[in-house]
C-alpha cells in the first residue's frame, strides 16, 4: 500500500512541477496559432545565389530603406540617425530622431515621415520632429513599425505588437500572439484603428493607383491587402518561404517588394498549434537557449498585382542576419538589414513593357 501512496505522491509531485513550468511565474503565454507551411513552389524560385554589385559597410542595424524625392536614398540607424545616400555615393546624417527609427517615408510635401520603435510616429518638418502619434504610457503605440502615406496625406502605420517592445520580436514569436494593428493617422494625436488581431504587423506600402494597401504578417508568413476605404482585409500572398519584413511597392514595375531576413523555421513552427507543449519548451529555452535558427541569406521576392512571383533574389548567407528591406533606386535593388553590417545592390530586372 505504501508502494502506491508513494507513487502516487510522485505523480502528484510530476503533474505540480509541470503546471508550475507551464504557468507559473516567467511563464511564456503561449498562443493557439496555425500559419500556412511555407509552400515549396516559392522556396524553388530561390535556385540561384547572386553576388551584390555594390557592398557598402559602416551601415549597421540599417533597418528601412526609401528613396526620397529628392533623388537620394534614405535608411535610419540603431544610435538614432537618419542618412542619405547621394547619388555620387556616400552616406551623410541629416537627421537624428533621438529614437530608434524603422520604417520612412515621405508625404506629398516632401517632409520625412519615421516609425521610430522608441518616440512612435514622427514628422520632420522645420528642423524639428512632430510627434504625429505617442508610445506607452503617453499614446496607444507599443512597436512602432513602419508607414506608408497615402495620396491624401493620411499616414497608415503598423504597430507590431501590443504585447512586446522593440527588440522583444522572439519572444513575440515564440508565443504566437496576433495583437498587432493598423492605424490611420490623419494629424497629431489623431487616428482610427483600420485592422487588429494581426500576428507582428510589420512591413507596409501601398499602390498609387488601385488605392490599396498592403500588409505583411510576419510571423504567419503572408502578405495581406486593405482596402482603407472599407476596412476590407484579403490575403494576397500565403506561404511566404521565410517570414517578410518591409514591404515596397515599386511603381515602375507594378510590383510588390517583399523583404524575407529569414526562412521560416522547421524546428519551432510545428509548436505553434500546441500551446501547451510551447510553455514547456520555453522553459528548456531559458535553460539552454534557442534551438538552431534557420538560414539568413539575402532572400527577395517580387510579385505583381495578382500576386504572382515575377522575381527572386537569392544571395550570399554571409552575414547573421538577413535583409528587412529590399527598394529599388537607381537601377538596382538596395536591401538593408535590422542587424546587419552592409547595404547591397544587386542587379535589378528590367521593367515590363506597360
Amino acid at each position: 500500500m505504501r508502494i502506491f501512496i508513494w507513487a502516487g505522491g510522485g505523480i502528484l509531485a510530476l503533474i505540480v512541477l509541470i503546471l508550475v513550468l507551464a504557468y507559473g511565474p516567467g511563464s511564456l503565454a503561449a498562443q493557439r496559432f496555425d500559419p500556412t507551411p511555407p509552400d515549396a513552389n516559392l522556396l524553388a524560385l530561390f535556385d540561384e545565389e547572386v553576388a551584390p554589385l555594390v557592398r557598402e559597410h559602416g551601415l549597421f542595424g540599417a533597418e528601412d530603406v526609401e528613396p526620397g524625392p529628392d533623388g537620394r536614398l534614405y535608411t535610419g540607424l540603431p544610435d538614432g540617425r537618419i542618412l542619405a545616400r547621394s547619388v555620387e555615393g556616400g552616406w551623410s546624417e541629416i537627421a537624428h530622431t533621438g529614437g530608434r527609427p524603422l520604417g520612412l517615408a515621405f508625404d506629398g510635401e516632401g517632409r520625412l515621415i519615421v516609425a521610430d520603435a522608441l518616440r512612435g510616429l514622427l514628422r520632420r518638418e522645420a528642423g524639428d520632429w512632430t510627434v504625429m502619434m505617442a508610445p506607452v504610457p503617453d499614446g496607444a503605440l507599443v512597436f512602432t513599425d513602419d508607414l506608408t502615406v497615402l495620396e491624401d496625406g493620411s499616414i497608415i502605420l503598423s504597430d507590431a505588437s501590443l504585447r512586446y517592445g522593440y527588440g522583444e520580436y522572439m519572444t513575440s514569436f515564440l508565443e504566437g500572439e496576433q495583437t498587432g494593428v493598423i492605424y490611420r493617422v490623419t494629424a497629431p494625436g489623431e487616428y482610427e484603428v483600420l485592422a487588429e488581431g494581426l500576428a507582428f504587423a510589420n512591413g507596409i506600402t501601398h499602390d498609387p493607383e488601385t488605392g490599396l494597401i498592403y500588409i505583411n504578417e510576419t510571423w504567419a508568413g503572408r502578405v495581406w491587402t486593405l482596402d482603407p476605404e472599407t476596412g476590407e482585409l484579403s490575403i494576397f500572398v500565403d506561404g511566404l518561404p521565410g517570414y517578410p519584413d518591409n514591404l515596397h511597392w515599386d511603381a515602375e514595375r507594378d510590383w510588390l517588394w517583399i523583404a524575407l531576413p529569414s526562412k521560416r523555421s522547421a524546428e519551432l513552427e510545428p509548436l505553434h498549434p500546441r500551446p501547451f507543449v510551447k510553455r514547456l519548451v520555453w522553459r528548456w529555452i531559458q535553460l539552454a537557449g534557442l534551438p538552431p535558427l534557420p538560414p539568413r541569406p539575402v532572400m527577395v521576392l517580387a510579385v505583381d498585382r495578382n500576386g504572382a512571383p515575377v522575381h527572386a533574389l537569392l544571395g550570399p548567407d554571409d552575414q547573421d542576419f538577413g535583409v528587412t528591406s529590399a527598394a529599388p533606386w537607381r537601377g538596382r535593388l538596395w536591401t538593408v538589414g535590422l542587424e546587419r553590417g552592409t547595404a547591397d545592390a544587386f542587379a535589378l530586372p528590367e521593367a515590363p513593357v506597360q
